[in-house]
């Protein structure tokens, strides 16, 4: 994060904001000004955000699907 930004008034956050979405498209094209909102641990080792995320999700999923897979067996058992 850009020193100082923490401390920063919650309207200007909120002007940020709302200028975001207005040029959502806009920015989007534009890779260099993207890089720059990734935060400092990302930098160099995530080329494709897109790829990150769905390979997160996947991750989560399942981690979900292990434990509902649990569940089920678990009902199972009780219920014979």
């Amino acid at each position: 994060m850009i020193d100082g930004a923490e401390n920063s008034a919650p309207e200007a956050d909120e002007a940020v904001r709302a200028y975001i979405r207005m040029n959502r498209a806009r920015l989007a094209a534009d890779g260099a000004f993207l890089a720059m909102l990734l935060p400092e641990r990302f930098a160099g080792d995530i080329h494709d955000m897109q790829s990150f995320v769905i390979a997160r999700l996947k991750g989560e999923n399942a981690a979900i699907k292990a434990k509902l897979d649990a569940v089920e067996r678990a009902v199972k058992a009780w219920g014979a």
